[in-house]
């Protein structure tokens, strides 16, 4: 694989102490470019963005925006050269719900289009549940306008809800813009409850963009993400995602969000991660 692009939010600690420096150290690792987390700009302007990540051979890909950030996203992101603004997940639980949010995505989608980009939606494990015999992500992806509406595989979520991500692609080829790339072990029963939180809801953050925790809670999503794992020694076959992926028409965007550290050390980590990719 010659490009891919890393989503921020595995270092996002580390960029609020020292944008530029970390920034330049990730390109070095060999990342083209990346997926902004909850408006992580480094206190650039968008075209001050686009120029200094130019300026290190990487550009802005995406960004995950909470819906109700929406506008204020629109007026910003454009000047970066982004291409693609994303809603991280919706807690979605019944089939009106599922209804509901198509028709949402698409307006969305409408007004990404008016700004030069084009909207995305992004899945947790929870969006592969059932409601009314059809599954979640099956019904926003029937009921969304291709050319307004892309989608961003989580390959990872997919697999701890039991799902094979790449026979999932195959089967709505076309749809699949953007993958995110991450390794996750074997498990011992499908997770179902990896859900955002509910429209509306304003989750309290901290300035790395992650939701504030007490020492306990940040103990335990610790624990959580030790589920994933090093690229190629879990149970995501990312041969065979590339190759569904690849197979679409088009030529899909890999972005890996590296949700845990298993070198214990980010950076290398992410390098490790790098090298995988160049060699699949």
């Amino acid at each position: 694989m010659d490009k891919f692009y890393v989503q921020l939010d595995g270092f996002s600690r580390q960029l609020v102490h020292d944008y530029e420096g970390v920034m330049t150290k990730v390109a070095r690792l060999g990342y083209n470019g990346i997926e902004i987390f909850y408006g992580l700009h480094g206190g650039y302007s968008p075209e001050g963005l686009k120029a200094f990540l130019g300026s290190i051979g990487m550009e802005v890909l995406s960004s995950h925006v909470d819906i109700q950030d929406t506008d204020k996203n629109l007026e910003y992101l454009p000047g970066t050269g982004c291409k693609y603004i994303i809603c991280p997940g919706l807690a979605i639980t019944s089939y009106d719900e599922a209804m509901e949010a198509a028709e949402k995505l698409n307006a969305l989608g409408r007004r990404a289009k008016e700004a030069g980009m084009k909207y995305g939606y992004h899945n947790h494990s929870n969006d592969f549940l059932e409601v009314e015999g059809k599954m979640i992500n099956d019904i926003l992806i029937e009921n969304t306008d291709p050319e307004l509406v892309a989608f961003e595989i989580d390959v990872a979520w997919a697999y701890r809800a039991g799902v094979d991500a790449a026979e999932y692609i195959r089967k709505n080829s076309g749809r699949f813009e953007l993958l995110h790339v991450k390794e996750t072990l074997p498990q011992k029963e499908k997770l179902t409850f990896m859900k955002p939180p509910k429209e509306g809801f304003r989750m309290e953050r901290d300035i790395s963009g992650w939701p504030k925790m007490t020492p306990e809670q940040a103990a335990m999503m610790d624990k959580f993400l030790s589920i994933n794992c090093e690229l190629g020694k879990g149970i995501v076959d990312m041969k065979a995602i590339k190759a569904a992926a690849d197979a679409q028409g088009f030529t899909p965007y890999y972005i890996v969000e590296r949700d845990y550290a298993w070198t214990g050390d980010i950076f290398t980590t992410l390098a490790a991660d790098a090298g995988y990719l160049r060699a699949l």
